[in-house]
């Protein structure tokens, strides 16, 4: 009888076990849900991480994308470049000589090559290998939006890992060459895009070119003009606080400062200061 308890007891724990895994499993895709549903169907303000939340971390490492996840980023824009051998790699820079402790064209080098080398940070050696995109996508899957900023013209190589990871849903393509997004589109159709703009004018051509998702819009034209066009074809705005605006705050983080950058309507900020403007998009949105 005290055998049968213990078994009894022991499949009620496992199972109890279970149950808590399977709602955690259940609640982490529901995360990405989430954001997606506000990136197609609100106006609200969403937090995206340039190269991911990198002010203790490397940029465009796994260790950057998981901070961006825990501080409750909405999307995490990481860069994507093709070694010799089709890998692609997150890495920002044309060579390697910045970001890691070696030196080259990344689209020269080989993946063993890459092997060699790890990420630096604040100019010193973290110890942290160069992650591809299969691992940062393996990572992010289910708890926040990628932006994949193309780096390169190996689309290819790039959809045909959004595709193994079966993530299409979960990434946004951004290029400021059209024909790529034209091909991206032609090949996956859902995609969810995003081209450059570089004036008011040029966001109803974009529509009807590529029927993207979101804009890249400058501060030049970010003005009340702007959002009402892209809110006319049912598009999202992105704009840019990174450079003057991301320094001035991070040095006087006054939330006025931040205002004016989205007062017009813009929608969906790129920072380095993700903490900060977290703290913002709250602000934002509860009196939306």
């Amino acid at each position: 009888m005290k055998n049968q308890y213990l078994s009894l007891r022991y499949i009620l724990k496992c199972a109890s076990l279970f149950s808590i895994a399977f709602f955690l499993h259940l609640s982490s895709f529901a995360q990405v849900d989430q954001i997606r549903e506000k990136l197609l169907h609100t106006n609200e303000l969403l937090v995206a991480a340039h190269r991911a939340a990198h002010q203790k971390h490397p940029e465009n490492s796994l260790q950057a994308i998981q901070e961006a996840i825990d501080l409750g980023v909405d999307i995490i824009e990481i860069d994507t470049r093709v070694t010799t051998d089709g890998i692609v790699y997150l890495i920002h820079d044309q060579t390697i000589d910045r970001t890691t402790t070696g030196s080259g064209d990344i689209e020269k080098m080989s993946s063993a090559d890459l092997k060699e080398f790890t990420l630096l940070f604040e100019g010193k050696d973290s110890g942290i290998s160069i992650p591809t995109l299969k691992e940062a996508l393996a990572l992010a899957k289910g708890k926040i939006m990628v932006d994949l900023d193309l780096k390169t013209d190996k689309i290819d190589e790039v959809m045909a890992v959004v595709s193994e990871l079966d993530v299409l849903d979960e990434v946004i393509f951004f290029d400021s060459d059209w024909k790529i997004l034209a091909e991206i589109k032609s090949k996956m159709p859902t995609a969810y895009l995003m081209p450059r703009t570089y004036k008011a004018k040029q966001i109803k051509k974009a529509y009807k070119k590529l029927d993207p998702v979101l804009v890249h819009i400058d501060p030049s034209f970010n003005t009340e003009k702007t959002i009402k066009i892209a809110q006319k074809y049912g598009l999202r705005t992105w704009i840019n606080s990174l450079g003057d605006l991301d320094k001035e705050l991070s040095k006087n983080p006054k939330p006025e400062l931040a205002f004016d950058l989205v007062e017009h309507g813009a929608n969906t900020v790129q920072t380095d200061l993700p903490a900060f403007w977290i703290g913002v998009k709250t602000t934002v949105n509860i009196v939306d």
